[in-house]
């Protein structure tokens, strides 16, 4: 069994769109890297977990939709457009007043 947690739909459009322009996006995950690659396609496994796949310089990235925590379209210009938080991180020890 898995502990993947499906994304919003609303968020999943918004890959889907990104994908099907072929956006260059920066991408943020819920580990704290960041990166830069064009998105491909989303595919799914057997197993119910959601994937998006992504060109960069380095190779494909395949970033199970749960481990994103925001991406941004980056313009022509290379600045970062609008950016679409995925995931909201888990509030620190501080912020819990321990």
């Amino acid at each position: 069994m898995t502990d993947y947690r499906p994304i919003e739909c609303d968020l999943h459009d918004v890959l889907e769109i990104a994908c099907l322009h072929h956006e260059l996006l920066q991408v943020e995950l819920t580990d704290g890297r960041t990166f830069v690659a064009r998105a491909r396609t989303t595919l799914s496994t057997p197993g119910k977990e959601e994937f998006l796949v992504l060109d960069a310089e380095d190779g494909e990235h395949r970033i199970r939709l749960d481990h994103l925590r925001a991406v941004a379209t980056l313009g022509a210009d290379g600045v970062p457009g609008p950016r679409t938080v995925l995931a909201i991180p888990p509030p620190d020890e501080s912020e819990q007043g321990l």
